[in-house]
């Protein structure tokens, strides 16, 4: 896949997560987080994702690391079966991916 594109998708995972969710209905937590975040997720904060975009400048190496990290928790998340709507508001582990979105997104900006 062409880096811009990767680095346009990845973009996009991110803004399916953060803070904002926090203030969000259910069904759009289910559409933000369940669907367009999750998909997201698995392919483009996939390392060898992560990596074409660091190799070719698109992202820094903490925004790597962090990207990955957040992949590593949403993934304990499913493992540890906190997969679920109810808990994206209150659980702490929730909250850790979510305020880990906010970060890179911050990151990004500058």
């Amino acid at each position: 896949m062409e880096t811009k594109k990767l680095y346009e998708y990845f973009l996009d995972t991110l803004s399916h997560c953060g803070s904002f969710i926090l203030d969000s209905s259910k069904e759009v937590i289910e559409y933000e987080i369940f669907e367009e975040f999750d998909i997201g997720i698995i392919s483009f904060l996939y390392e060898d994702s992560l990596k074409q975009l660091l190799d070719s400048k698109f992202i820094t190496y903490d925004i790597y690391n962090r990207s990955l990290l957040i992949r590593k928790k949403l993934l304990q998340l499913q493992e540890l079966n906190l997969w679920k709507i109810d808990l994206v508001k209150t659980n702490e582990k929730w909250r850790e991916v979510i305020m880990l979105c906010d970060e890179v997104k911050d990151m990004i900006k500058k």
